[in-house]
């Protein structure tokens, strides 16, 4: 398969918007997280109790899974900070994006299973030792099933699994049709369209989860962390700004469109987006996942 297809399907999960604030703004209010750790891009209502850390990830590559020249090092700064904050904010909640199974013949979707200390224990690995389990590129192995070994810390999925099943076939067309075709343009609107959605699915989900959780006696206040590519962001920031979701659907597609109130603002949570310092940092990055207005 020829590279352009492949950069073609990696631009495919960048959502168009345009933000007009800027990282370099202040958030007084917001966790002081260390510099060399990452960057606080958004944050709001971060008075209340209840509370969303959301951390901004590089995933390996869609297709090949290995790890592109940033990944290794922002998972580690992902790993740090989420440590950090499980120590700062006394978290002990993990919601990763995509969708995961506890089926041992399913390793390609266990993103997250892990031995997870039977004590309760909380321990901290060091650099060597993540650069070493991060690093490799013949098992999948990320920061938060790291965290959860390491920290005892639940964790939970927000995936709405048919709207992720309906992304992950668009990318298969996408694959088996090449771009710059008319099939291909017709899949990508889908496509566009069904990450939106994915989104503001995950985004939903979130204190209907928690609150679970919480009412379980799993967890001692309502504080999770969430994870997500870094070109879920920028929407994610539009939506909680304007206080509303809005997604309409392509022309001549099947879908309907999303209007909707933002659950988590009406359930009185605050919310905080962190970038890793490696990512917040790469200029190309910021701009090819449409978060460069906001530097």
């Amino acid at each position: 398969m020829p590279l352009s297809i492949y950069l073609f399907i990696a631009l495919l999960f960048i959502p168009v918007f345009n933000l007009n604030a800027g990282l370099t703004q202040d958030f007084p209010d917001a966790p002081a997280l260390p510099r060399e750790r990452g960057e606080v891009v958004f944050s709001c209502n971060e008075k209340s109790p209840n509370q969303i850390y959301i951390i901004g990830i590089s995933h390996r590559d869609t297709l090949t899974r290995a790890n592109g020249s940033d990944t290794l090092k922002s998972q580690i700064e992902i790993y740090r900070i989420g440590e950090w904050l499980i120590q700062q904010e006394g978290l002990e909640l993990l919601l990763p994006e995509g969708y995961f199974s506890r089926e041992v013949s399913d390793k390609k979707e266990d993103i997250i299973k892990t031995s997870i200390p039977d004590n309760g224990a909380r321990v901290s690995f060091d650099t060597k030792t993540l650069e070493n389990k991060l690093g490799k590129e013949d098992a999948y192995i990320n920061a938060e099933m790291l965290l959860m070994e390491s920290h005892s810390i639940n964790s939970k999925q927000v995936e709405d699994i048919n709207l992720y099943n309906a992304a992950r076939e668009k990318i298969n067309l996408l694959e088996k049709y090449g771009d710059d075709t008319f099939e291909s343009l017709y899949i990508k609107s889908g496509l566009d369209y069904l990450q939106e959605r994915r989104s503001a699915a995950m985004l939903q989900k979130i204190p209907e989860v928690i609150d679970s959780e919480f009412e379980a006696g799993r967890i001692k206040n309502k504080k999770a962390i969430f994870t997500i590519g870094m070109s879920h962001l920028s929407g994610i920031i539009k939506y909680l700004k304007q206080n509303r979701i809005e997604i309409y659907s392509p022309v001549f597609t099947p879908y309907d469109d999303y209007l909707s109130g933002i659950k988590l603002l009406e359930n009185d949570f605050g919310v905080t987006i962190i970038i890793p310092r490696t990512l917040a940092d790469n200029r190309e990055l910021l701009k090819l996942t449409r978060l460069d207005d906001v530097h």
